[in-house]
């Protein structure tokens, strides 16, 4: 076999397997801060060495390279400083929602497999991509892969940090004056175990370790363990 033809062969047994884990890494729900660092790795990995393939076909090339251009050239944009936080707050909440009934799994961030503080980050996430997308500002789609790419925890959320912002200590859930918070705001425990996101209406969401999945309740409730102890109340920043 030729030098040339056995390279190729190579590159192309390589391309298969950097596909085939980027697909398990995709599909894995569980992600740490080595695994964003291996999927970013792997998807350059791959879509370079299917450019590389397809550079022969010029048709199928063209398409490649339009798509690289269009996407580096978005995102490479100035962007808008100036968005409707009331619609990405709005789009934030139907993203919690979709959640519901999802399987806790800790360190999880997919509908799959989530935790509570995945459950926060991922639902924000989601909402930037698609007012990102919807109102062409590339601001919003940077902003999600930042969150994306910081591993927060429910702690670090309490503490104020991460893009989130501290408000005030509270009792409890059920003895809090849902008048002064606004929808899209969380509660963390004292102990920074355990976070909730706030759906307005007394009514909250998470991804709950007990249950084993993500569910919604309203409070006041004597059978919800967490609405019974003292937490601190944050709101993102970008939703403020």
């Amino acid at each position: 076999m030729a030098p040339h033809h056995l390279l190729r062969k190579v590159g192309l047994y390589l391309w298969v397997l950097a596909a085939g884990l980027l697909a398990a890494l995709i599909y894995y729900p569980v992600e740490t801060m080595k695994l964003r660092a291996a999927l970013v790795a792997l998807g350059i990995f791959v879509w370079c060495g299917l450019l590389v393939m397809l550079w022969g076909r010029r048709f199928l090339r063209g398409i490649l390279v339009l798509i690289t251009a269009i996407v580096a050239a978005f995102l490479s944009l100035p962007g808008r400083v100036s968005y409707d936080r009331e619609a990405l707050t709005g789009e934030y909440l139907a993203a919690l929602q979709r959640y519901d009934g999802s399987p806790y799994v800790w360190g999880g961030e997919k509908l799959w497999g989530i935790d509570c503080s995945g459950l926060m980050r991922r639902a924000l996430g989601d909402a930037l991509i698609v007012q990102g997308v919807r109102t062409l500002n590339p601001t919003l789609i940077r902003q999600a892969a930042r969150i994306w790419w910081d591993d927060t925890t429910a702690s670090n959320l309490g503490e104020g940090r991460g893009g989130a912002k501290f408000l005030f200590d509270i009792p409890s859930i059920n003895a809090l004056d849902h008048a002064k918070i606004r929808p899209g705001d969380m509660a963390v425990t004292e102990s920074g175990v355990h976070i909730l996101g706030y759906l307005g209406h007394d009514t909250w969401i998470e991804a709950d370790p007990a249950e084993q999945k993500v569910l919604i309740a309203r409070a006041p409730s004597e059978t919800v363990l967490w609405f019974k102890g003292p937490m601190k109340v944050v709101r993102w920043e970008i939703l403020e």
